[in-house]
């Protein structure tokens, strides 16, 4: 028998975007985008709970977007697995910029009146295409693909867990099984939500969408990004 000696390649890291804790413009239904928002009691709390589940898993690093929601949630995290944060703006939420700190009744309002079209027809607040002045779909997807693959090249195997926000889940999970973007979102991004991803080839895989809280036997928190008409933030 002949025997093939070439080395196996190990296996791609497996990335674990999680979605931040809780805010106060969560609750009062206000846009966060690029603007510092941190975690209220209720988000903390959550933190908590994620750094419970996942403190047993053996995470071989922690990523965060910079901004102090999704930074906050990922040190209370990781000091429970003993791992310092690395942070990124590139793991930001979509950059939103004169709809920022606004709430969803008066982004429909100012979405009218720049454009009838600009509200789309299905009332889905969370499809910004072609809206003036925000962060395209495409312009989101290439700088969270580009981080992902660097994580990757720096983490090349094991598990590795990134703090991010629900713009950047949804966009990924769209991406990744090739939903178009403007498609009204049919899967929940409440805070904590977890995607698990994997670079298989030329093209990331989606391995698991979960709800931690669900999964740990707690009522879901609610979904702060609402699928029809709520925005992702």
């Amino acid at each position: 028998m002949i025997k093939n000696s070439a080395p196996i390649p190990p296996a791609a890291p497996r990335l674990w975007l999680v979605r931040h804790g809780q805010t106060d413009w969560n609750v009062q239904h206000r846009i966060q985008g690029h603007t510092p928002t941190d975690l209220n009691e209720n988000g903390r709390q959550q933190a908590v709970r994620l750094a419970d589940i996942f403190g047993r898993l053996p995470f071989q690093a922690v990523w965060s977007s910079d901004l102090p929601r999704a930074r906050h949630t990922a040190e209370i995290i990781a000091r429970k697995l003993s791992l310092a944060v690395e942070t990124s703006p590139a793991l930001r939420e979509r950059e939103l910029g004169i709809f920022e700190g606004k709430s969803w009744d008066e982004i429909r309002a100012m979405r009218g009146a720049i454009d009838e079209s600009a509200v789309p027809p299905s009332g889905d607040l969370a499809d910004w295409t072609g809206v003036p002045g925000v962060e395209t779909d495409g312009q989101l997807w290439d700088r969270v693909q580009r981080q992902l693959l660097e994580i990757g090249q720096v983490h090349p195997a094991g598990d590795i867990l990134i703090v991010t926000h629900g713009g950047v889940i949804k966009h990924s999970v769209c991406h990744i099984l090739g939903i178009p973007p403007h498609t009204p979102r049919r899967f929940p991004l409440s805070n904590g939500i977890t995607a698990i991803v994997q670079r298989r080839a030329d093209y990331f895989y989606l391995l698991s969408l979960a709800d931690v809280d669900l999964l740990a036997g707690r009522e879901s928190p609610a979904d702060t990004s609402a699928a029809l008409a709520a925005p992702s933030a």
